[in-house]
């Protein structure tokens, strides 16, 4: 009999000494939709009942009018409407379509029904999206078999890659993080990718997706389904432990292990109800910040008693459960053997082998940019490299984490990698201003192309007439630099991409309205919007692409700046320089502006003022 009392409260003291980390984990569960969905639900209901966007639009009648005669009336309506009229009556209409509720949707990506994730995932939901590429398809290939057999063929590589391989993956990557922070006190950000780093990625992809088919199918049995369940409850904890178990075997030990457990596992289930009532009365925020990681730890407790008691029973397969220092901390002596380099590294990284300035050091420690040669600059991130390669190894030599070398798995030449990109190294001034470019060129072809993939027509987003948005690569920049202090400490890196991103795009929508009256941008009927010019989902959206990208892509592409030469990547920068600034002069005095690229263009405000409201409402849902 398991003491459920005794494995909650240890699951709270654990939560607390990692609590930050480990809410964050969950949240991007939540986020990506692989568990605890239902928040997001519970949040946007009470939004939508708050706001009264569950009110139904009368819509029945409004497309049966004439396509001719609309097309008439709209050319009247611009042959009548002057510019100065206009221009007094843009805003005016364009507030009126903000507030316009948006028709309701069948489906709501994660419970939103507003936003670039939620366009998307809804879209493939409900199948507009197949029925864009169909057309797409078959315009090209002239084949309606043809394009049934590539839409077919494309639609489930694309689906059990995401879902094998991306989002399944989190379940064990949380709960290997559970794991090990249950007796460590420190968890390195590089400890995430262990199951990459020990080469068993595909295979506990594989095993999750076994754990996930045979559950669904015993679901056709009903009770089957609930046993099942509780059968195969801690596969992903078993794969977090032990990534080289095969699928099947996996599927089996949980069994063993939960074998006479699963009504104690139910009633521990049962006991987190007042919880997640609560988070239904708190917008899902008590889940979030409490409920469902306290769950988690709960589980990880409840996995570990029960390890312990089958191993020591003898249970037959017991012997593959052997990271025993997830559980134990090793011995000294043991932990020496495997270190023995660590003393030398840390020798080699206390005096730094390249002289600098100090204004050199300065921008170099502060702000991540390197303002000497491209000779020293390699010898520095070498041994920046190295220097965080000798903390990391400290932390785990001194029992502070997870000692990653005790793993029968561990490859040293897939950790020798943190040595040569580290997310520590500073980047050049060229690598930063190609960084700006490559991330504003790529924010414009995303836009651009979502526009294309949405209505159907090319579209020049932006303020600016060049194919970039400066405020994508004006963000990572600025997350690389202002941030690059906080890029040991993760959590409070995150957090600080958040504040820092929502105070650039509140000020950058709030300038750009003031100066040019009216608005690229409006989050109004997201969930969680502040003044339509920010809002919960878009912050969430920089959090993650501003980790990924100072944590891996900023490195990357410096990495391989420093193989260009100077006399190369100078003039590239100059030219690219020349072309921006110069688009920038110019639309400062001619800003691109018009329909679908200003949230109130001209045509599309003069358009909604003069229409019937329903007609209003229909323009708003589809120009979002």
């Amino acid at each position: 009999m398991l003491d459920r009392r005794d494995i909650k409260t240890k699951a709270r003291a654990h939560l607390r000494r990692h609590y930050v980390l480990l809410c964050v984990l969950c949240a991007v569960s939540i986020f990506l939709g692989t568990e605890f969905a239902d928040v997001t639900g519970n949040a946007q209901s009470w939004y939508d009942i708050l706001t009264g966007q569950e009110t139904e639009l009368d819509l029945e009648g409004f497309f049966e009018e004439p396509e001719e005669a609309a097309e008439e009336a709209e050319g009247r309506l611009f042959e009548n409407y002057s510019k100065e009229n206009l221009t007094a009556r843009r805003e005016e209409a364009a507030a009126q379509m903000r507030q316009m509720q948006a028709a309701p949707a069948e489906h709501t990506a994660l419970g939103h029904s507003r936003g670039v994730l939620a366009s998307l995932v809804n879209s493939v939901d409900s199948g507009h999206l197949y029925a864009m590429g169909a057309t797409a398809i078959s315009s090209i290939v002239r084949s309606e078999r043809a394009t049934g057999i590539l839409l077919i063929g494309g639609s489930m590589l694309f689906y059990a890659a995401v879902w094998v391989f991306i989002r399944n993956m989190h379940a064990a990557i949380l709960r290997r993080a559970f794991l090990e922070t249950r007796i460590y006190s420190r968890m390195p950000l590089g400890h995430l990718l262990h199951f990459k780093m020990v080469g068993r990625w595909c295979r506990v992809a594989l095993t999750l997706l076994a754990k996930e088919i045979l559950e669904r199918l015993w679901w056709l049995t009903i009770v089957g389904g609930v046993i099942k369940h509780y059968s195969y409850y801690l596969v992903p904890f078993i794969a977090a432990e032990n990534p080289d178990v095969k699928p099947f075997e996996a599927l089996t030990l949980s069994r063993r292990l939960m074998n006479g457990h699963k009504w104690e596992c139910f009633k521990l289930n049962l006991s987190f109800v007042g919880w997640r009532i609560l988070g239904f009365f708190t917008f899902g925020a008590a889940d979030v910040l409490w409920s469902i990681p306290y769950g988690v730890a709960a589980d990880a407790e409840l996995y570990t008693r029960l390890r312990a008691k089958t191993k020591g029973d003898g249970m037959p397969g017991a012997e593959r459960l052997d990271d025993d220092a997830l559980f134990v901390h090793p011995d000294g002596e043991t932990l020496r053997r495997h270190y023995a380099d660590i003393v030398l590294k840390e020798d080699l990284t206390d005096n730094p082998i390249v002289d600098l300035t100090p204004v050199q050091r300065f921008f170099a420690v502060n702000f991540g940019i390197w303002l000497g040669s491209s000779i020293d600059k390699r010898i520095y991130s070498r041994q920046a490299g190295l220097r965080h390669q000798a903390r990391v190894g400290r932390m785990e030599l001194d029992g502070l984490a997870y000692p990653q070398r005790v793993n029968r798995l561990w490859r040293r030449e897939a950790a020798a990698l943190t040595g040569k990109v580290s997310y520590l190294m500073p980047a050049t001034v060229w690598s930063l201003f190609l960084v700006f470019m490559l991330f504003s060129m790529v924010g414009w072809i995303w836009e651009v192309s979502l526009h294309m993939i949405t209505h159907g027509t090319f579209v020049n987003r932006g303020i600016l007439h060049g194919p970039w948005l400066p405020i994508y690569g004006g963000g990572v920049v600025l997350i690389a630099v202002l941030l690059f202090r906080l890029r040991e400490k993760p959590a409070l890196e995150a957090a600080a991409i958040i504040v820092l991103c929502g105070v650039v795009e509140y000020l950058t929508s709030y300038l750009m309205e003031r100066a040019n009256g009216m608005r690229w941008w409006d989050y109004s009927g997201y969930f969680l919007n502040l003044n339509g010019r920010i809002c919960c989902e878009g912050l969430a959206v920089f959090a993650v692409g501003g980790m990924i990208a100072v944590y891996l892509l900023v490195p990357l592409l410096d990495l391989m700046m420093e193989r260009i030469s100077t006399k190369v990547l100078i003039p590239v920068c100059a030219v690219l320089a020349f072309c921006f600034f110069g688009d920038l002069g110019y639309s400062r005095r001619v800003p691109n502006m018009g329909e679908g690229i200003t949230e109130s263009g001209p045509a599309q405000a003069a358009l909604a003022e003069a229409q019937p409201a329903r007609y209003r409402v229909w323009m708003t849902s589809e120009n979002g």
